[in-house]
This record gives C-alpha cells, sequence and structure tokens, in this order.
C-alpha cells in the first residue's frame, strides 16, 4: 500500500518487544540523530533523492498502547511509514504484537523495505531464536503467516559479537537512505575525526569552567531520567505485557503491585506539568487500575481512578481538540465514569456519561466513518444507551438503539480478518437486541439473537480456547438460551443449558476466583437453574442452587455494598426465588418475609415490582389473606410496565382480579408469539 500522497509521515516504524525498550529508544534516537554526509545528500540514488535526515521514527509502544489486535492507530502508523525496522531478539521473536505488526506491513506495503536490527538470541537456533516467524516465512494477502519459509534475513547486527552499535546503525541507514555502506563508513569515519578534534581543542579551554557545572548537570539529567523511565517502563509494562496476561486469561494477581505503584507515582503529578504523552500514559494507567478496582468489587477505588484519568484525558482533549485520539481517549474515560455510575444505582449520572460518551463517538465517526474502531465507538455508544433505556422499562427505544449497535459492530468487522475481540463484541450486541426483543414479545427473533450468539463464541473458542472473555460471555448466553427455552416450555432443554452455563463459568472461576465479574455470572445462573427447576419440581436440587448463591451473593455485597446491581438487582432475584421455592415447598409463610424484602428493593412501575407483587399475593392467598392478596394484585396490575414481557404475569393478574375476558384476550396474544411456560399453560 503506497503513501496516498507520495510521501511518507515517518520515516520508519520500529517494531519491538517491551523487554527491549532500551533497544527501541537507542535506535530511534540514533537514526533520528543521524546526519546524511553533506556531500551525499540530494544525490539520486535507488529510492530516489538521498535525504537529510531520517527522521521522524515510529516507536509504537511510546506512542500507543498495544491491544488484542494492532488497532487503527498503528495500522495508520504502519501504512505512513517507510520502512519497518524489527528488533530482533529471542523475546521479540516470540511476541504475537511485533509478528502481526511484520505481518501487517508485508501484506499492506512493501515486504523489501523489512529491516532487521538483531539485538539477541540467535537465528536459525530452536531454542533461542531471534527472528519473529513473520519475518522468516512469507504472508499472504490477508496478513497470515504461512508456512513457507523464506531465505533468511540479512540484517544489522548490534551486538559486541557482530557489527557492534555503529556499523549497525549506519548497515540501517544506508538501506534507508538507499547508498551504499562503505560510502558512509568512510564518510562517518572522517566526520569523527574532525568533530573529535574540535571538540578536544574546545574542552580544553572550558574544562575548568564546566567542570562544576557539569556535575550538576549530569546529576539532574539522571534523576530526572530515572523519574522519566519509571514512567515510562510502568505504564508501558502495564498496557502491553501485564494487560496481556490479565485479559486472555483472566488473571488479576499480575496487577495488584503495578496499579498500587501508578496511582502512588501519578498522585505526585501536576497535570498542568505533563505533556501531551505523559497526560496519556497518566490516563491509560488509571483507566486499568480502575478496571482492575470494579473486578475486584472495589467501585469506589474503580471510580477515583476512572475520574482522574478523565481529568487527564479532558486537558488532552482541550490542548488538542480536533485530535481524533484525543477524543478516543477521553470517551473511553467518560464511558468507564458512567459504568460505575450504571453499577451504583446513579442513573441520572450515568446517562449523562453515556450521552457524552456518544457525542464524542460520533465525532470520531464524522472524522471517518469507515473507521473500524470509530465504528465499534458508536457500537459501544449505541449500546450504552440501549442499556439506560433498558434499566428504565422504556424498552421501545432500546431496541433500535441495540439494532444500530449491532449493525455497527457487523460494519467495524466486515471485509477484515477474524478478530476474536471483535467477534465477541458483535456477540455481545446481539445478545442486547435479544434482550430488547424478547421484552417486547419477539420471542423468535430473540431466540435466533441468542443462539447466534452461542455459535460465535464457540468459533472464537474453536480457535482459542483459553479465551476467557468469550467463556464468559458464552456462560451468560447460556443463560438467555435457557430463558426462552423455559418460555417455549422446553424445560428439558433449559436445564441442558443451564448445566453447560454453569460448567464453562465455573471453569472460569477456578482460574480466578476473586473476579467479581465472574462471580455475578454464577449467581445469574445458579438463580436461573434454580428457578427451571422449581418448575421441574426438583425442589430439593433447586434448595441447594439457591442457598449456594445466596452465599456467595452475600460475599459480593459485603465486599462492595456500594454496588446497587448486586444490592438491589440479583439481591431481589435471589429473594423472589427463594420465596417462590418456600411457596412450591408448602412454606408460605417463610416466603411471606423473603417477598416482603424484595418488594423494598424495586421501583415503582417495574417489571421486577410486577413479578414481587403477584407472588406476593399466591402467598397472602396461600395463607388465607384474601383480601391482603387483591390489594396487592391490584397494586401490581396498576404498576405493570407496558412492554409486552410482562403479558404473562398481567394475564394471571387479570384472572386473579376476576378480570376473565380481559385475561382471555391477552392469552390469545401469547399463544400467537409462542408463548409456552409451564407456569402460564397451568395457570390456562
Amino acid at each position: 500500500m503506497s503513501d496516498p500522497g507520495g510521501t511518507f509521515r515517518y520515516k520508519a516504524f520500529i517494531s519491538y518487544s517491551w523487554a527491549d525498550a532500551k533497544w527501541g529508544k537507542w535506535l530511534q534516537h540514533g537514526l533520528e540523530t543521524y546526519r546524511t554526509p553533506r556531500a551525499l545528500v540530494g544525490e539520486e540514488r535507488a529510492l530516489g533523492p538521498v535525504p537529510a535526515r531520517l527522521h521522524p521514527l515510529f516507536k509504537d509502544r511510546e506512542e500507543e498502547a498495544a491491544g488484542s489486535s494492532i488497532g487503527a492507530a498503528v495500522e495508520a502508523a504502519l501504512a505512513s511509514s517507510e520502512f519497518l525496522i524489527v528488533i530482533c531478539s529471542a523475546t521479540s521473536a516470540k511476541s504475537k504484537w511485533v509478528n502481526r505488526e511484520i505481518a501487517w506491513f508485508k501484506a499492506h506495503r512493501d515486504p523489501a523495505k523489512v529491516l532487521a536490527l538483531i539485538v539477541g538470541g540467535e537465528p536459525g537456533d530452536p531454542d533461542n531464536e531471534c527472528f519473529p516467524r513473520a519475518l522468516t516465512h512469507l504472508v499472504d494477502a490477508e496478513g497470515n503467516v504461512t508456512d513457507t519459509p523464506l531465505d533468511t534475513p540479512l540484517a544489522a547486527d548490534a551486538r559486541e559479537s557482530g557489527d557492534g552499535k555503529r556499523i549497525a546503525r549506519l548497515k540501517l541507514a544506508a538501506a534507508m537512505l538507499g547508498v551504499g555502506l562503505d560510502e558512509l563508513v568512510r564518510r562517518d569515519e572522517r566526520r569523527r575525526t574532525l568533530r573529535t578534534r574540535a571538540v578536544v581543542a574546545a574542552s580544553l579551554s572550558l574544562t575548568a569552567v564546566m567542570a562544576t557545572l557539569t556535575w550538576f548537570a549530569v546529576e539532574a539529567r539522571k534523576e530526572a531520567e530515572f523519574q522519566r523511565n519509571q514512567a515510562d517502563g510502568l505504564v508501558e509494562f502495564m498496557l502491553t505485557d501485564l494487560r496481556a496476561k490479565l485479559e486472555p486469561v483472566g488473571r488479576l494477581d499480575a496487577l495488584d503491585v503495578v496499579g498500587t505503584r501508578a496511582l502512588d507515582y501519578y498522585a505526585k503529578q501536576k497535570l498542568a506539568d505533563l505533556d501531551a504523552d505523559a497526560l496519556g500514559r497518566r490516563a491509560r494507567a488509571l483507566l486499568l487500575v480502575g478496571e482492575l478496582s470494579n473486578l475486584r468489587g472495589d467501585s469506589g477505588e474503580a471510580l477515583k481512578a476512572f475520574t482522574e484519568a478523565a481529568a487527564s484525558t479532558a486537558e488532552q482533549l482541550a490542548r488538542d481538540p480536533d485530535n481524533p485520539q484525543r477524543i478516543y481517549d477521553h470517551a473511553q474515560s467518560v464511558f468507564w465514569v458512567g459504568y460505575i455510575a450504571y453499577n451504583r444505582g446513579e442513573l441520572k449520572n450515568a446517562e449523562a456519561q453515556y450521552r457524552e460518551y456518544k457525542r464524542l463517538a460520533d465525532a470520531l465517526l464524522a472524522i471517518d466513518p469507515k473507521n473500524p474502531e470509530w465504528q465499534m465507538e458508536s457500537s459501544y455508544a449505541e449500546s450504552n444507551l440501549g442499556v439506560m433505556f433498558d434499566a428504565q422499562g422504556r424498552i421501545a427505544e432500546a431496541e433500535p438503539a441495540f439494532a444500530n449497535s449491532l449493525r455497527m459492530a457487523e460494519a467495524s468487522a466486515k471485509g477484515r480478518a477474524f478478530d476474536a475481540d471483535r467477534q465477541v463484541e458483535i456477540g455481545n450486541a446481539a445478545n442486547w437486541l435479544g434482550v430488547a426483543k424478547e421484552k417486547l414479545g419477539k420471542l423468535a427473533e430473540a431466540r435466533a439473537l441468542h443462539a447466534r450468539e452461542i455459535a460465535i463464541y464457540e468459533e472464537v473458542l474453536r480457535r482459542d480456547p483459553a479465551n476467557a472473555v468469550a467463556q464468559n460471555r458464552l456462560a451468560v448466553a447460556l443463560q438467555f438460551l435457557a430463558r426462552a427455552q423455559l418460555q417455549s416450555g422446553e424445560i428439558d432443554a433449559a436445564l441442558r443449558s443451564h448445566d453447560r452455563g454453569v460448567a464453562v463459568n465455573a471453569a472460569l472461576r477456578r482460574i480466578e476466583p476473586d473476579n467479581t465479574e465472574w462471580q455475578q455470572t454464577e449467581v445469574g445462573g445458579l438463580l436461573d437453574k434454580a428457578t427451571t427447576l422449581i418448575y421441574a419440581k426438583r425442589l430439593a436440587e433447586s434448595r441447594t442452587l439457591l442457598e449456594n448463591a445466596t452465599a456467595l451473593l452475600g460475599r459480593m455485597i459485603a465486599r462492595d455494598p456500594d454496588n446497587a446491581e448486586w444490592s438491589k438487582g440479583v439481591r431481589h432475584r435471589l429473594l423472589v426465588s427463594r420465596a417462590r421455592l418456600a411457596l412450591a415447598s408448602g412454606q408460605a409463610s417463610e416466603g411471606r418475609g423473603l417477598i416482603r424484602e424484595a418488594i423494598v428493593l424495586t421501583d415503582r412501575n417495574s417489571l421486577d415490582r410486577m413479578v414481587a407483587g403477584l407472588l406476593a399475593g399466591e402467598i397472602e392467598a396461600r395463607l388465607g389473606a384474601s383480601q391482603a392478596a387483591q390489594a396487592l394484585w391490584a397494586d401490581a396490575l396498576a404498576g405493570a410496565p407496558a412492554f409486552a414481557a410482562a403479558d404473562d404475569e398481567r394475564f394471571v393478574l387479570l384472572k386473579r382480579l376476576g378480570r376473565g375476558g380481559e385475561a382471555s384476550q391477552l392469552a390469545a396474544a401469547l399463544d400467537r408469539r409462542g408463548y409456552r411456560h409451564p407456569a402460564y399453560l397451568r395457570e390456562k
């Protein structure tokens, strides 16, 4: 792929493993400060007129954080680079990021302009290979590394046993200038000799004056360099190697110490004193710390980190308001602040943050409508608003938002190689659209969406069985499929789906027991399966599952009592399930206390209040309190939400209140949808 304007923004893109960061810094400085011998500048050579300087160079892990895939920003940098320089070592040979960057460049740019610099390892040594596989093998047009080997690439060798640093730098410079190495070596020797004479002469006259000043300058420079290296190394470590360890396999423990160090370091910094790059590193570190705190069940600490990150990215954006990367960075911070507000039940604040996130995502899409990364941001923004509408019972508004989210997620993946992360996001978008469809009574469409979602996760896991994100999403998707099967009257199929989902999540929990996201998935799976077992009249098994769910949820709430998602939403589901089991077991008195506690946790005019009110009336009727039962049923019907998912409870309430004609009309509508829930069929 040639540069659209015929020139390149970067002379070269430096690809390296984080472990070789010092080599990346040395190489960037060595080449950017290299001056072409004056006699060669402007001469027509193999690559055209010889330039005076070799700059700028793009050193990816300084300017961009590595994610689970290359990402649009890094792709843009690769496309805008005339050369790719690969720093080769035993570590970089195993780095998936380095291999992906090489493969992308070879597929989209000129493979002949891939240069190599050996800094460690040995070519051809199976135990200490220094060349990444993408460098030594053919890459097809789609960027896939094939099994077809290529000739061993010629490389500069910066090791003392090889060319040494000086000659290695000149080899790379010669290749990029299109001149012979011997020309540069001869002219460099002459230039070094002249420079040495001049420096010695000047130094003799200034030695006495500069000695003291030099000592102070060196000490200050050492301290500044130490501080800068500490920050750079810490942030890069968090954003590359450790993050790569966290996300694919679900480990949280590796980031505890690093997160604490990051917060301690950046707490001492003033935003006004940081340049744009430092602000970006600070924000990325804080976002990672916030995500870790959230997964550990500490929403307060997470909110603190996300708010600080938002302050950094807001400052970045204010300094450079039209920069797409700055818009993107601030959008991430805004999203996480909204996410924590949503989980804490602060819906007004959450909606404000989500609307600001959508505004930023729309701004990105306006800049580049075909950018797949910006398309995904639009997808996330639509999904977030859909979640807000869903939480408020505004399902008719949620459905188009979720449909837009799925459409944009699909667009971002169209025409691209298989990307596991992107596929998981498509599955998640399908899930939310399925939820909205089910609430609107579109049961067949909802079930098809959940089936599609499961197929997506299964394909991801077929390619990468250890992908923890896909495993967690699969466990959740199986819960939704089981609910759809139960609504169709397929109790046995629903139980099989529950069993599979619980098993998938149990395997995850063995990897990282403290991950609260996976704990919540487990509680949800236990509650759904326990409820299905009640309809299957397997009450003892249901009771065991509910006891396990009660214990686990209790530990979660104790860890983070401010998380309203757990202390209200999930706890309400638990209390309703326990009350339903008590009624089915002939223990209505026990159920009365449970369901009253559940009602307190609900909002007026919500589906949760309607379900709890119906069950509370059933319990009162079983205990002989008919007037109390009638009052509860009337209240539940008066507050019933308008969407179709409430129609089965509304049908029962109409019958209980003696309004048989209306109930019959509603039953006809439920029958047309194919609704066959066991409780509904028994009521008919």
